[in-house]
């Protein structure tokens, strides 16, 4: 395999000063939950990214000496040299890190701790978002990144809480199914974004998955990572991928 060219730390979804703790959670939820592993679909490439980028930012004296190099990495119009990071050049901005997988040891929307077996409806005592993850569902020739089953329309305007925000936005609800959600927003969110999306029925932690401009706003599709449903909102249709 070639020598890595791009910033290990963009490669996990990770900021340069990140705590182990986070690097690790990052890199277990891109394997695991955003399913990099060639075990879980993901392409062996993408698999070898992800884990030599874990090698070195996880390796304290090895993390050390990335850091120096990217310091060293000088400024201009020439190509970058190896290491280097790559400037981004369109919207969406840069995702910010995902947080750890549910289950995982870490709450995906803050990254708060808690204990690996969560009981029924459990919420992380940071934040309080949901922690209870999706049951599995088998896909049957389901393309990546398509919904195969049918969506259930939905309008109404849900809560939209990010990580680094106090105050929640205003978002619109557009569709449910068995594989996700869509909303329309204002603004563009990266993908790999982690959100917190409440509405009357149901509380959840989702993933954006993609983004693209509609009209004078903006049309967001979501992997949901965690789900609390309202005790009567039952019904609701809902899986993991958008």
């Amino acid at each position: 395999m070639s020598r890595e060219r791009r910033n290990l730390y963009r490669i996990l979804h990770v900021q340069p000063e990140a705590p182990p703790e986070v690097i690790k959670a990052a890199w277990r939820a891109l394997m695991s939950t955003l399913r990099a592993h060639p075990d879980l679909g993901g392409d062996t490439e993408t698999a070898a990214r992800l884990n030599a980028a874990y090698e070195v930012l996880s390796d304290p004296a090895r993390r050390a000496a990335y850091d120096r190099s990217l310091r060293r990495t000088p400024r201009g119009p020439a190509a970058p040299p190896a290491d280097s990071a790559p400037r981004a050049s369109a919207s969406p901005p840069p995702a910010p890190p995902p947080r750890a997988a549910a289950g995982s040891g870490g709450c995906p929307f803050c990254g708060h701790p808690h204990a690996p077996t969560l009981p029924r409806d459990a919420r992380c005592s940071a934040c309080d978002s949901p922690l209870t993850p999706l049951p599995a569902r088998p896909r049957r020739g389901e393309a990546a990144g398509r919904r195969h089953d049918e969506r259930f329309a939905r309008d109404a305007v849900v809560e939209l809480r990010l990580p680094a925000e106090r105050l929640p936005r205003r978002a619109r609800l557009r569709d449910l199914s068995f594989t996700g959600l869509q909303l329309w927003v204002e603004t563009p969110l990266a993908v790999g974004r982690v959100l917190r999306v409440t509405t009357p029925q149901f509380d959840a932690l989702v993933s954006v998955v993609g983004c693209r401009k509609q009209g004078v706003g903006h049309s967001v599709h979501g992997r949901l990572l965690t789900l609390s449903l309202a005790p009567a909102a039952k019904g609701v249709y809902v899986d993991a991928q958008a």
